[in-house]
């Protein structure tokens, strides 16, 4: 592309304006273009030069990922509590709520407490039967989700902790192989994580492939992801499932967040991983496999579909909150009182 250096030149600008955008032309191309204004998930500019047609926004990226909200963003502010952002709640009472943690004496035990608020038996239960029961990457495993959800509820979280794990993976391995065609028997997280960027350079791409030139393309692709995240929801969900699985659930350095990272819980290299919040953290995890799954498989719903409605989800609901009660609460008190655990907090 031979005006490149151009356009990159317009999109550092803090705003772009149509004169602008000529003058520019003339002055380092010594051309004339066809510019007009669009709006393409954030305001910008159709360039059309004797090359093709390429895109420009009105303001740079940085000041739209400083600016504006985005799922990415969210969860750059939940790593550190290591909390997949939750799909079924308000984008905005989440940025609030987590807003307030993050400024709390102990953000930590804060986002604890959030989970247990925010996940819920009917939760739990409609994942299950609307979501991983229709799933094509996680229906072979459905019986090992609903006993972890079992075991959860019956205070046994190293159990229900360590059995998603390896479900987590054969499900982001089986989305990634029917979507990208990648090996069915991948198990390196880097390939793991280079099929998410994929998906999301994919979805971020149908939105721009009338054009030859957009922010980040052929140059830079933080910033053509960072692009696709304010113009297109699904690559922005797919991104912000790469920061966590990158940064919390894989981080490269075997530290972790709060105990949840896969290296540490599969190989036992610490034995920190038994806090009850970490299985709804987990389980989040699998929630974005299923969204992604959702933008092609119908039978996956791509809005949350509530629970109140569905006369299955009750039922199951109702024994699971009476394992809950009649095993699981005493159960916690028992192994507290012995010493042989410290739950903080019932679920």
């Amino acid at each position: 592309m031979i005006y490149q250096k151009t356009l990159k030149k317009i999109c550092r600008l803090p705003k772009v304006t149509e004169e602008q955008i000529h003058a520019i032309f003339l002055k380092q191309e010594n051309t004339t273009v066809k510019v007009a204004p669009i709006n393409l998930g954030k305001p910008g500019f159709e360039i059309t030069t004797n090359e093709g047609t390429c895109f420009v926004t009105e303001r740079s990226i940085d000041y739209y990922n400083k600016r504006w909200g985005r799922v990415t963003a969210l969860q750059e502010k939940m790593i550190e509590l290591a909390i997949p952002v939750p799909l079924y709640i308000g984008e905005g009472t989440i940025s609030k709520e987590i807003h307030e943690i993050n400024q709390s004496k102990n953000p930590l035990k804060g986002s604890d407490q959030w989970l247990h608020r925010n996940f819920s038996i009917e939760i739990a239960i409609t994942y299950f039967q609307r979501y991983f029961s229709a799933s094509n990457s996680f229906k072979e495993y459905k019986t090992i989700i609903f006993e972890a959800i079992e075991a959860y509820y019956m205070g046994m979280d190293h159990v229900a902790i360590m059995s998603l794990i390896p479900v987590f993976e054969a499900g982001l391995r089986n989305i990634q192989n029917s979507v990208l065609g990648m090996s069915s028997q991948n198990v390196s997280s880097q390939e793991f994580e280079k099929g998410l960027k994929e998906l999301c350079l994919n979805w971020g791409r149908r939105r721009t492939n009338q054009y030859i030139w957009h922010p980040g393309k052929g140059y830079n692709t933080a910033v053509e992801i960072d692009f696709f995240t304010h113009i297109c929801p699904q690559a922005d969900v797919i991104n912000a499932f790469r920061m966590f699985f990158s940064h919390v659930l894989y981080k490269s350095n075997r530290q972790g967040v709060v105990g949840l990272n896969r290296h540490i819980i599969i190989h036992m290299l610490k034995n920190e991983f038994n806090n009850p919040a970490n299985f709804p953290r987990i389980f989040l995890a699998l929630t974005h496999i299923t969204f992604i799954e959702s933008l092609s498989n119908q039978n996956v719903p791509f809005f949350w579909p509530g629970y109140n409605d569905d006369g299955e989800v009750k039922a199951l609901a109702i024994y699971i909150r009476k394992i809950s009660e009649s095993v699981g609460e005493p159960r916690r008190k028992l192994l507290n009182n012995v010493g042989i655990s410290n739950y903080g907090y019932s679920v």
